[in-house]
């Protein structure tokens, strides 16, 4: 089931949005449930998991920022559409990974923009069997940072632990989708949308810094632009 947040402290918008975003899942998602708070506490003490969260940045008592913070403490692979009518307040949400920014008022184009886009990356849920302390898991492609070959098998990244599969690096480059993997390295395969930063051929993956090699500079640029203007759309 897709599990989808609305939090805002203004009740109309709150009630706007969420209609809006009911009225727009049909389609793209089977079966889905939107719940809507009216403040980042009464997300925080919700204990279950969200697929997808719209999150106003300025709100009374925890704002956006710090609800997103602890949201991406406690599940990094939630999808945050951040809500403003403060440009100015863009950059603040860069180191929570915020996939998209939406202006108020709302526009409904830009809301259904942002959730075809939201919705097509979680239904991404193709898996691969990977091993981890010699116990076999079946683990999404979405939720695997990187992958790094070493002579004769590949270790995958997810979250704080290391899997390993024996596989070439190439075999993983032909395998996982393009449009979310790239390779950056002879011995790295990314997911770019683990990417918390890019400059001057280095990524940031988590506490990773990774090179990229000059022959892979070009594609790299190209493909990671394609891809933040298609899933993210993060403006400064």
């Amino acid at each position: 089931m897709l599990r989808i947040a609305i939090v805002d402290d203004q009740k109309e918008i709150l009630s706007y949005l969420d209609s809006l975003v009911k009225e727009l899942l049909p389609g793209r998602a089977k079966d889905y449930e939107v719940c809507a708070f009216q403040s980042g506490e009464e997300l925080i003490s919700q204990k279950d998991y969200f697929d997808i969260i719209f999150l106003d940045i300025e709100m009374s008592g925890m704002d956006g920022i710090e609800t997103g913070e602890y949201v991406f403490k406690r599940n990094p692979d939630c999808i945050i559409i951040m809500a403003t009518a403060a440009i100015e307040r863009y950059k603040e949400a860069f180191h929570i990974r915020a996939f998209r920014f939406v202006t108020k008022p709302f526009v409904r184009e830009e809301i259904e923009e942002a959730l075809t886009a939201a919705c097509k990356l979680v239904n991404t849920d193709e898996s691969i069997d990977l091993f981890y302390q010699r116990i076999l898991y079946k683990i999404k492609f979405k939720q695997i940072q990187y992958v790094q070959s070493y002579n004769g098998y590949c270790e995958f990244l997810v979250g704080n632990k290391v899997f390993r599969k024996e596989i070439t690096l190439q075999e993983v480059e032909d395998t996982f989708p393009k449009e979310f993997f790239v390779r950056i390295h002879r011995q790295y395969v990314i997911n770019m949308r683990w990417i918390s930063s890019y400059e001057k051929g280095t990524v940031t993956i988590g506490k990773e810094k990774i090179s990229v090699s000059a022959r892979k500079l070009k594609d790299f640029e190209t493909r990671y632009i394609a891809f933040d203007v298609k899933y993210r759309r993060n403006e400064e």
